[in-house]
């Protein structure tokens, strides 16, 4: 980059992983590791731009009918903008010359092969973190910090790039590792680029969490997103892909917390039925309605399900819309882009694809805007003609979650139970005595432990065994402040009531 043609040293630092990924095969040699060749080179940026659009007009090519006329209209336009590449001399003065005659003739072509179809894919790059699973919640944070500084990069090179990230504690975990990373981020929420999204702490089990922990969960985000981003910054989607399954009761907590839709992947996974619709309100317990939207993205060369880790390609963004189930009522879908589970986030060549597929022919159109603002759009098209589920959204896959590490969902409800009665405790001290200081601090903090251990990967007991061991530390921490909260509440009470000068209570 020309940026670093600057007459100084540069240092180039690699974070390398040692250990051997889940496609290890038997009785692999794991004494030696390879790095493969790399090298520090210098792109051309028109070519990487041909390249782009020539990589993305081959894969709709690819995905299309075969007796679909834009197929062969793509096929002609690729063959005709590489026969004028100068190729007699690869990459002299001549190549680099025609490039970019090649591109604008590709590029003309694609127009003329057709319209695009009347529907519009909302790209929204995404990196989802799971906070605990086949890592630690202390590797998160690392994660969340390269995730997050490459999303920023790549911001200074796509100026239409738009983000989309939940989990206000994975922020709360850049804010105290990466300050200036975080102050960063802080200005691209306040330019509308970086959208902060959820309404939860985390993304949380909706099945085994306790009704008052949900609330927290609520809370406890919806603060943090104020606090440090502003009121009218924070998403009112509460996001949710990968949890597994969801209570009837949430409609209602969603619309009590203050959000007012729901998005989520994770019912597409289910091992027998697929549910009727994609797009819908979905009813609690209560009667109250939540405009719901299951994004129906395929994932390439994954199990036929649908996902929240989109590389952009072509086939994805056309196989969104040939997946979706209701294209009767409307036209607005979302594709969640970037790498994920581990977080990385979306990559140079996925921001790529989104450019160069903005309108192309017998193909969905994109865009990237905030999701919030999708939602709206959906809502005043298609809100009277939209079906309701009234039930809960029960997932038909990942049996066990009721019970494996039984020892952990144990201290999350006696975790639960304490800061329960040391809250009440509290407050009736506050009352009583207008000396006692009501411990807010410390009894946030321990509402924050047990949020972050309700993550849908931790409670369920999906994670490998050493999360278990400080989940275990972290609950017994919780339970030590909720009880030194309660003795000292306890004792103030005592003493208030002990005392002579305290207000006789009157019976009638």
């Amino acid at each position: 980059p020309s940026q670093w043609r600057d007459g100084r040293p540069h240092q180039l630092a690699l974070h390398g992983w040692t250990g051997l990924g889940g496609a290890m095969l038997p009785n692999q040699d794991t004494t030696q590791l390879y790095l493969h060749p790399c090298a520090v080179v210098q792109i051309d940026q028109p070519t990487r731009d041909f390249y782009a659009t020539a990589r993305v007009a081959l894969g709709v090519a690819e995905s299309l009918d075969d007796k679909e006329p834009a197929r062969a209209h793509l096929l002609n336009a690729l063959d005709d903008a590489f026969n004028m590449l100068d190729t007699r001399e690869p990459f002299d003065e001549g190549f680099y010359d025609s490039i970019p005659r090649a591109h604008a003739a590709l590029r003309a072509k694609i127009e003329a092969a057709g319209p695009p179809l009347d529907a519009t894919i909302v790209a929204t790059g995404h990196a989802h973190l799971d906070v605990a699973w086949l890592w630690t919640v202390d590797q998160i944070r690392r994660k969340a910090g390269r995730s997050f500084y490459t999303v920023l990069r790549l911001m200074e090179e796509f100026p239409d790039y738009h983000f989309t990230q939940s989990q206000p504690q994975l922020y709360d975990f850049v804010r105290q590792d990466y300050p200036e990373l975080f102050a960063a981020i802080t200005e691209r929420v306040a330019e509308g680029r970086w959208e902060p999204i959820g309404g939860m702490w985390v993304e949380a089990d909706c099945n085994l969490t306790g009704a008052e922990s949900l609330a927290r969960q609520f809370l406890l985000g919806r603060t943090f997103f104020r606090e440090h981003f502003g009121r009218d910054a924070e998403s009112r989607v509460l996001w949710l892909p990968d949890v597994f399954g969801y209570a009837w009761a949430l409609p209602q907590l969603i619309k009590q917390a203050g959000l007012e839709y729901f998005f989520t992947i994770k019912i597409g996974w289910s091992q027998y039925n697929r549910m009727p619709y994609d797009t819908f309100w979905w009813q609690g317990l209560d009667g109250t309605r939540v405009l719901t939207h299951f994004s129906t993205t395929p994932e390439d060369g994954g199990f036929g399900t649908s996902t929240y880790n989109s590389d952009a390609t072509p086939s994805q963004v056309i196989g969104t819309w040939t997946n979706f189930q209701q294209k009767e009522l409307h036209h607005n879908l979302l594709m969640a882009f970037g790498y994920g589970d581990g977080g990385g986030g979306p990559t140079r060549e996925m921001l790529e694809n989104i450019r160069a597929m903005t309108a192309f022919p017998a193909t969905p159109r994109l865009c990237q805007m905030d999701v919030g603002d999708l939602f709206r759009a959906i809502e005043s098209k298609a809100a009277r003609h939209l079906p309701t589920w009234n039930g809960e959204l029960y997932l038909e896959l990942h049996r066990g979650t009721y019970t494996t590490q039984s020892r952990t969902k144990r201290a999350n409800r006696k975790s639960e139970f304490r800061l329960h009665d040391a809250e009440f405790l509290a407050s009736l001290a506050a009352v009583l005595d207008s000396d006692y200081e009501y411990p807010a601090a410390t009894l946030r903090h321990a509402w924050e432990l047990v949020c972050l251990n309700q993550f849908h990967d931790i409670i369920p007991g999906s994670s490998i065994g050493p999360v278990y061991v400080e989940t275990q530390k972290q609950h017994a921490e919780v339970q030590q402040m909720a009880r030194a909260v309660q003795d000292a509440a306890l004792s103030a009470i005592a003493g208030r009531l002990g005392d002579s000068s305290a207000p006789e209570s009157t019976q009638s």
